[in-house]
């Protein structure tokens, strides 16, 4: 339903004529239809008029019953309901959905059509009614029932519609029915949907398994990709419906399957996969074969050949119509494969030809690709230039395509006449009565006296002007151009009009809430705080009050703010926050059996040790292999919105043979009531699943954190944090040194970032710079004493064509004190694909020797390197990262990384140690970011690592 607006003349009379499908009154409960029948004139099967329309609407307002009526207006499938809303109305509030909490509660809120500011209407709850039913019913529960009851809010003026629904049992699967086809295809496509094919697909349609609609829509698509394998291609299948039997709680499905005639296409002359065909040849998407659908495949075919690079390529096709089998044949002849060596524009003197080129499909050659060249390629290119010329004002321009063939290679040139462009002889702004022009933007308006006519720029004003409007509270403001030709000799010069209707400035009511239940109102104030009373209501406040209410996680799965009725011509209006609280209390569970082999080779080739890098082993490494078995089982309980402060309270616990882990959070966003965000966790880990080591590991951490400036890019986080860690059965002795495997570490941190980056993921400017210290001291439970610092300072900067310069700097300091020392888990390293890329993961800085021989007994003379870490880091990461104009989306990278991990803090060898290494990588950006290919050299090679790697990763290396 939409939303109710005030109707112009020229509003109504674009329903002229049109059927009128109901004639209803709302937002009255207490009122019939039949009380205002009589002074209606316009009547349900009537054809529109808007004379009759306004008689109505006239005789209502002066029957002096009502405050006020307003006119709404609906579009129907078969014409148009008119709604006649009586002030003092009342409007809807929430649906609720009892009994019906195995469905989305934003899924069953669409499914009923719910419409924010609507007034209540008794016929638009029967529809919803109806929705309702026929979605429960499509989704198995045949018997359901929908009892709708109405409760009004007399302190908000609102009615709450609840819905009390009674899924019942869920239905099986019948028999399935299939018409149209002959029994023996019947029969067949029957069988089909029960195969074990079928179950992969998820279209198995079993008798006695749960009714599934999702299922339904599988098998519809199933039945059709098997007749198009039996050469059916234009066959039809449809759901006809499911008829339903109380009895046995089984729904028998129906389908009705148009099979069509046998179609065999066959391409001759080149090869082509059965998805490139039914990308391409109408006869694979359902179009019956005629000489149309023939020479679309023709043309599409063609279009393929010469996009691949075959621009000489020809298409033949032979078809042969039959009564119960139709033949194509595609001949196609791809000649040689040839080059688009230039794409040239001559003639443009107002448009760059970097703009051009953007506008164009068509593709130069280079060193990866012959080009993108077709003839339906050229028109649309032509296509694109007028258009673009036409929207900066060269209303003349004539675009011209020549192809020149230079023994097969393509060289395309437009040839472009711009003509004159037009320019704004006058531009008048008719309807701004409350702002003057200057104010429209913060530099002015782009079109203007005497400059050129652009649909661009107008759009840009439309866009500053609704905007401003906007923000000042005229939500329902609207703009519209006109231009004309000054005259029929002077048809360059273009008088311009600004239509602005302004619309009545709305401010704030009331602030009024529905729905909050075990939700602090308190929580709510401080996400809608953009509206504020007797403050203009603008568009911005409303979205940014919604948005915040939709950040809270595990409070609310629904919410809107919106004024409570339309804007029509009050100039004050309450702000309505509706809420749906999510459920309070989740529990999941799984229980299960494993058998584990714990020994043999290491798969993997690499072992990680808490506290130590990965470690590669060689490939000969064995250990005595033993078996394991018994139960195993998961178990996490969460519990939202505690208190109704929106805190979080989570409980995860893992049981295997081998390993046993459980963890606890407790998260407040609001630490009391306050900015701050506070997080407490505790974690306990026991696991002796690797044959080289066992581990016992416990946690715990306190931290609170919160934003300090108004853009959120600068935190602050301080944290106290207690760990413990023992390792025992340790095969390779050495491995880890007595010192490191009981260690107890109790950290008092405190950290500063400030992130000004467009993109965390892939950078193009802004800056990530971010500083940490940590304390651990035997006072407060630690076994060691040290303070460590590790702070960053990176720099992105977009420059000429879209190269962005990235430059990183990292420092880390680790200094014990009291005759103690740092733990290997704390220690600096440093090598590999984020850092030093001229070294493998972790392979630069201090390195020692480790003898490890199979089933930890030594003297076999088999050594590893083992990274030994460093109480100094220092890193330079400084990259170029040039985008390739050939292919969207792909980039080149040229980066150099200097640094190391040293020893001991201060500068003793600091020469020697500093390590530098250059490179290339490629870009190319994909959704979760971009996929990174780098080579590394080490210009300081180190004996026994190879100077150059090889790393390939998803994401920027920093």
């Amino acid at each position: 339903m939409p939303k109710t607006a005030p109707f112009t003349e020229d509003t109504l009379s674009s329903y002229e004529g049109q059927t009128v499908t109901r004639v209803e009154i709302a937002g009255r409960p207490d009122l019939q239809f039949s009380q205002i029948a009589p002074l209606i004139t316009q009547h349900a099967g009537e054809s529109f008029s808007a004379d009759k329309v306004q008689q109505s609407l006239q005789a209502v307002k002066t029957s002096g019953k009502y405050k006020e009526v307003q006119l709404q207006l609906t579009p129907d499938a078969s014409g148009v309901r008119v709604i006649f809303v009586l002030e003092p109305a009342v409007y809807i509030g929430l649906f609720e959905f009892p009994g019906a909490q195995n469905f989305a509660y934003s899924r069953l809120v669409q499914v009923s059509n719910y419409e924010a500011q609507a007034p209540y209407n008794a016929e638009d709850v029967k529809r919803e009614q109806q929705s309702l039913l026929r979605f429960f019913r499509q989704e198995g529960y045949f018997q359901a029932t929908v009892d709708p009851e109405v409760k009004f809010d007399a302190d908000h003026d609102v009615a709450n519609i609840v819905f009390h629904v009674d899924l019942k049992h869920r239905a099986e699967f019948g028999s399935i029915v299939i018409a149209g086809a002959t029994p023996e295809d019947s029969a067949k496509l029957n069988h089909d949907l029960q195969t074990f094919w079928a179950r992969l697909h998820g279209a198995a349609i079993r008798p006695g398994k749960r009714y599934n609609h999702s299922t339904i829509n599988h098998a519809n698509n199933y039945l059709e990709k098997r007749l198009a394998k039996q050469g059916n291609l234009a066959a039809d299948v449809k759901l006809s419906g499911a008829e339903y039997h109380a009895s046995t709680n089984r729904a028998d499905i129906h389908f009705i399957v148009k099979t069509g005639p046998v179609i065999d296409v066959e391409i001759k002359g080149a090869h082509l996969f059965s998805w490139t065909r039914k990308n391409l040849l109408p006869m694979y998407q359902g179009i019956p074969v005629d000489d149309e659908s023939i020479e679309e495949g023709r043309q599409a075919l063609l279009s393929y050949f010469q996009s691949k690079g075959y621009f000489n390529a020809a298409v033949g096709v032979q078809s042969n119509a039959g009564t119960q089998r139709d033949t194509v044949v595609y001949t196609i002849n791809k000649e040689k494969k040839h080059r688009v060596p230039d794409v040239q524009f001559i003639g443009n003197k107002n448009i760059a030809e970097d703009e051009l080129r953007s506008h164009v499909p068509l593709q130069e050659s280079h060193f990866l690709s012959h080009g993108k060249y077709s003839e339906k390629l050229v028109r649309d290119s032509v296509k694109n230039i007028k258009a673009l010329y036409q929207s900066e004002g060269f209303s003349d321009v004539a675009v011209v395509s020549k192809v020149k063939n230079d023994g097969g290679d393509i060289t395309v040139s437009f040839h472009i006449t711009e003509g004159q462009r037009d320019i704004v002889r006058s531009l008048t702004i008719d309807g701004a009565d409350t702002f003057p022009r200057k104010d429209f933007a913060p530099d002015g308006l782009k079109l203007a006296e005497g400059k050129p006519y652009s649909q661009s720029l107008v759009e840009s004003d439309r866009a500053s002007i609704i905007a401003h409007y906007l923000q000042a509270g005229y939500l329902t403001s609207s703009f519209r151009q006109t231009a004309t030709v000054a005259s029929k000799n002077d048809r360059h010069h273009i008088d311009v009009v600004y239509h602005i209707y302004e619309g009545p400035r709305v401010y704030t009511g009331a602030i009024e809430t529905l729905g909050r239940s075990h939700t602090q109102q308190r929580l709510i104030d401080e996400d809608v705080n953009t509206l504020h009373a007797d403050a203009p209501m603008t568009e911005s406040a409303l979205l940014t009050a919604e948005s915040r209410l939709y950040n809270h996680t595990g409070i609310f799965d629904w919410a809107e703010v919106d004024p409570k009725r339309s804007i029509t011509t009050q100039t004050k209006e309450d702000a309505v926050v509706k809420v749906h609280e999510a459920q309070l209390n989740q529990i999941t569970y799984g229980l299960g059996f494993e058998v584990i082999n714990r020994g043999g080779s290491i798969p993997s080739g690499t072992v990680s040790v808490p506290g130590l890098p990965p470690v590669g082993l060689p490939s000969n490494f064995q250990t005595s292999q033993q078996t394991f078995y018994g139960p195993r089982g998961s178990f996490q309980y969460t519990r939202n919105n505690m208190r109704g402060k929106g805190e979080s309270f989570s409980f995860t616990a893992f049981a295997g043979r081998l390993d046993q882990r459980g963890a606890m959070y407790y998260i407040d966003p609001n630490f009391f009531w306050s900015k701050w965000r506070s997080t407490f966790s505790i974690s306990y880990e026991k696991n002796e699943e690797n044959p080289i080591y066992s581990s016992q590991q416990e946690l715990g951490s306190y931290q609170v954190q919160r934003t300090i400036d108004h853009a959120k890019a600068d935190t602050v986080f301080f944290r106290y944090s207690f760990s413990k860690t023992n390792l025992t059965r340790v095969l390779i002795q050495d491995l880890v040194l007595p010192q490191d495997r009981n260690v107890r570490l109790s950290t008092l941190a405190a950290n500063f970032t400030r992130d000004t980056r467009d993109n965390p993921l892939d950078a193009h400017k802004g800056m990530l710079d971010t500083v940490e210290i940590d304390v651990n001291d035997t006072h407060l439970g630690s076994s060691v004493d040290f303070a460590k610092l590790t702070a960053q300072a990176a720099y992105y900067k977009s420059s000429v064509r879209k190269i962005v310069f990235a430059n990183s700097l990292r420092i880390g300091l680790a200094q014990p004190y009291s005759n103690s020392r740092v733990p290997l888990s704390e220690a600096f390293f440093t090598g590999g694909g984020n850092t030093l890329r001229g070294y493998p993961l972790d392979g630069a800085g201090p390195q020692r020797s480790v003898e490890v021989c199979p089933n930890g007994q030594p003297g076999c003379n088999q050594f590893i390197n083992v990274p030994s870490g460093g109480n100094e880091l220092l890193l330079v990461n400084s990259e170029a990262r040039i985008p390739l104009p050939f292919k969207k989306g792909l980039g080149l990278v040229v980066f150099y990384d200097g640094g190391n991990v040293f020893p001991n803090v201060g500068f003793h060898n600091f020469t020697s140690l500093y390590s530098n290494n250059v490179g290339l990588g490629l870009r190319y950006n994909t959704p979760v970011g971009p996929v990174r290919v780098d080579i590394g050299h080490n210009l300081n090679p180190v004996q026994g690592i190879n100077s150059t790697q090889y790393f390939v990763s998803i994401g920027q290396a920093f």
